[in-house]
């Protein structure tokens, strides 16, 4: 039971620091102000580099990366929300192999897209750029 309630009171920790004032979001991801910008775009690629290394713990690899608008195989959902932004469209399946989103970006009036991410269990696999 006491470790039940040590889990409780941790993650409604989190959950409090999450919720802080002075936190905008930008394409939902969280960006405090201190970083001298009121949404994500708007950082400088200095502030973002201290961002992304500070509250998510990505290594300079990653970091390099998301900053030059790269893609990975294995790339998180989060990490592809930093470096291309959000899609225009999200075709997501789930079944017994789990769950498969296909990100659509700059969509036309017939639907089509011309570039595509694909992620299976929220990691990239292919895409089309």
């Amino acid at each position: 039971m006491r470790l039940i309630n040590k889990l409780f009171i941790l993650c409604l920790a989190i959950l409090l620091v999450s919720c802080e004032s002075g936190n905008v979001r930008y394409q939902g991801l969280r960006v405090p102000e201190r970083y001298g910008a009121s949404e994500y775009s708007q950082l400088s690629d200095q502030a973002k580099r201290r961002y992304l290394k500070e509250y998510y713990f990505y290594p300079d690899v990653v970091i390099d990366k998301i900053i030059n608008g790269e893609i990975f195989r294995g790339m998180t959902t989060e990490q592809a929300l930093f470096s291309w932004g959000r899609p225009d469209d999200i075709d997501a399946r789930e079944g017994s192999w789990g769950t498969t989103e296909k990100w659509l970006y700059g969509v036309d009036s017939q639907g089509h897209s011309y570039r595509y991410l694909h992620f299976k269990n929220g990691r990239l696999e292919d895409w089309k750029d």
